[in-house]
């Protein structure tokens, strides 16, 4: 099989018409149909079933359909790591508030050191799919996750423990309790581990929040402008603290602490790319 059939499948998996999928890749529908039975030749199964409405994938090519989005994309980063414009290609995952709030100097200062190097950031992806996938088939080089590696293949570095507070625009004298978090003024957002089974356990069954994102800027956004309170790493509320944009409010319970570490594969742990993302996060030489 080649890269051309399995764009030629991805693309009608993702738009479920051949039509549509010929004008996506600028190719007539006949060479869409001759690269999909080519690619069904390749690997022996039906993948997909059409008639004149409708696509639909096999149990064949549900099956196949992770393979060939980590093939494409290994292709694709094969590419990069082949490039003559760069010496390296450093890929790092964590979530977004980690490269924003905590790592953004860092990124600006480790461009400035190593002009050779070309730096990717990926972030909000399923924690399951970063280990299964990416790390392990080598497209991301350096992971930042706030729970221990699920896979022997998996090393790890301590890179920092940060406590989640309770913080609002507005302070307050009386502390908060349990019952208060299913007040119309709680924002909540989902923290790295442990702090959903933690809140979980907290909050009881059945928890519905009043307000609920899942993006930290937006979470801090919110607070910011009075929105109500909510929990909040203590580096990223900080400087708000300081300037008193924000209180920390007294609280009735212990709150969690998420502690963060590299991870990367225990074979790469001399690779250069590993030592570039690890000389990037502050850590020292595994």
């Amino acid at each position: 099989m080649d890269s051309s059939q399995l764009e030629a499948f991805l693309a009608v998996c993702q738009i479920q018409n051949f039509t549509k999928a010929a004008e996506h890749l600028h190719i007539s529908q006949s060479a869409v149909t001759a690269r999909i039975k080519g690619l069904e030749t390749e690997v022996g199964k039906t993948l997909l079933l059409r008639d004149n409405r409708n696509v639909k994938l096999t149990q064949a090519g549900i099956a196949f359909l992770p393979y060939a989005q980590r093939m494409i994309r290994l292709y694709a980063e094969s590419k990069l790591t082949l490039s003559e414009q760069f010496e390296h290609q450093l890929i790092l995952s964590g979530p977004g508030s980690v490269w924003h709030y905590r790592y953004l100097p860092n990124i600006l200062a480790f461009r400035q050191n190593h002009p050779e190097v070309a730096v990717k950031f990926l972030s909000n992806i399923d924690p399951g799919y970063m280990i299964r996938d990416l790390l392990l088939d080598g497209v991301v080089h350096v992971s930042v996750r706030f729970d221990p590696p699920d896979h022997p293949k998996v090393s790890q570095l301590l890179l920092f423990e940060d406590p989640l507070i309770l913080v609002s625009a507005v302070d307050r004298e009386a502390p908060v309790h349990k019952a208060d978090l299913r007040s119309a003024s709680y924002c909540h957002i989902e923290w790295g581990y442990p702090f959903p089974d933690w809140f979980a356990g907290v909050a009881g069954a059945g928890f519905v929040p009043a307000l609920h994102t899942d993006h930290s800027a937006i979470m801090l956004t919110m607070l910011l402008q009075g929105a109500g309170f909510g929990f909040m790493p203590l580096s990223i509320a900080q400087p708000y603290l300081d300037a008193q944009r924000l209180f920390r409010l007294p609280c009735a319970f212990e709150t969690p602490t998420i502690t963060a570490y590299a991870q990367y594969l225990a074979e790469q742990r001399e690779h250069r790319t590993v030592q570039l993302g690890l000389e990037l996060l502050g850590s020292h030489r595994v």
